[in-house]
């Protein structure tokens, strides 16, 4: 029974009365669950201390987190108190923006309470080590290939992104599409490993674009659209089908955004209770279970053998020079861009 704060209560972060103990921005496919696992320690915690963390869950897909002038708007944020005492959020998001890195990660605001290491499906481990000390990667979202073989044409079907770059792919690749602008994480691999030449190739080789729900009700149906479609492996896994639609995982590592656990050093303490459940093995299944590879030691995240995940890594995230790739691709790729929800 998590104490729910609607978005017409937050348009003024300053008048909300109170403190908020907890914000959560998980993917879609995962919020009922994860509002369940969250409600059922709300109630236990309540029931044995009395105790009511005031947090802000959202469960229904489509809800965004760029609310100008609500808790949801981690940038606009000047003082700490305006940022509640635990966040989960996507690595790439608000709180590796230039702004929040400059007033509060670097201050040392934020604390870590979790290390990476050890698990054997990251690629380049060193990637996922925060040089600040304040990201906690409770789980990460991979990006894998849906091929649709009946529009292969006699082409071998592709098995490391730098296959994505042949010449025999030309109008051939649907790209990731997000709600309001083109998906940047793809194209910000493509740079950061081949260059300029990488892109000129996408460039030649993309045919459209559509988000992971459209890409899963849609490819194998009808006339095909693309040949290989870019999509997570949440919806990947759900709409793979041996032999129409296969299910590739790149084996160089599938390009990922971490989601990670923000923790504000100076309340630590006071939600003990919440981030002990936070970084358990209940919360670690809600991840897994939705295809979110979960970094807590022991989990069974289900993945193919041999699986890897990489990531662009936070020195380069939090260098700025993401936000300015953002920026840049957004533009560039924005014919191929469809105004979507789920």
């Amino acid at each position: 029974m998590t104490q729910a704060i609607g978005i017409p209560d937050l348009l003024n972060r300053h008048s909300q009365p109170g403190r908020i103990d907890f914000k959560v921005e998980v993917p879609c496919p995962m919020k009922n669950r994860f509002q369940a696992a969250i409600d059922q320690f709300e109630r236990e915690h309540l029931e044995a201390t009395g105790e009511r963390y005031r947090s802000f869950v959202p469960n229904v897909c489509g809800e965004h987190v760029d609310g100008a002038g609500t808790i949801r708007d981690i940038t606009a944020a000047t003082d700490i108190d305006q940022i509640p005492d635990i966040c989960i959020d996507f690595a790439s998001g608000p709180f590796s923006s230039p702004q929040t890195v400059e007033r509060f990660v670097r201050t040392g605001a934020f604390e870590q309470v979790i290390a990476v290491s050890g698990l054997p499906w990251l690629a380049d481990p060193g990637s996922f080590i925060d040089p600040y000390g304040a990201y906690n990667i409770l789980a990460v979202n991979p990006e894998v290939m849906l091929v649709e073989t009946r529009a292969l044409n006699g082409r071998p079907a592709p098995r490391t992104l730098e296959d994505l770059l042949d010449p025999i792919w030309e109008s051939s690749i649907c790209l990731p599409d997000n709600h309001k602008h083109i998906g940047t994480r793809f194209f910000s691999a493509i740079r950061q490993r081949f260059g300029e030449d990488g892109l000129a190739a996408m460039d030649r080789n993309a045919v459209t674009a559509m988000n992971g729900p459209t890409i899963a009700r849609s490819a194998g149906h009808g006339t095909p659209k693309a040949a290989i479609y870019l999509l997570p492996w949440v919806f990947a896994r759900g709409a793979a089908r041996p032999g129409k639609l296969d299910l590739v995982w790149p084996d160089d590592g599938a390009n990922c955004n971490p989601i990670v656990l923000m923790v504000k050093r100076e309340r630590a303490a006071k939600n003990n209770a919440l981030l002990e459940f936070l970084l358990s093995p209940t919360v670690a299944r809600v991840f897994a279970d939705n295809q979110f590879p979960a970094t807590r030691p022991g989990t069974d995240n289900g993945l193919p053998e041999g699986a890897t995940v990489r990531w662009l890594g936070w020195d380069h995230v939090l260098s700025g020079v993401q936000a300015e790739w953002d920026a840049e691709f957004i533009v560039r790729y924005n014919r191929f861009h469809h105004d979507n929800s789920c």
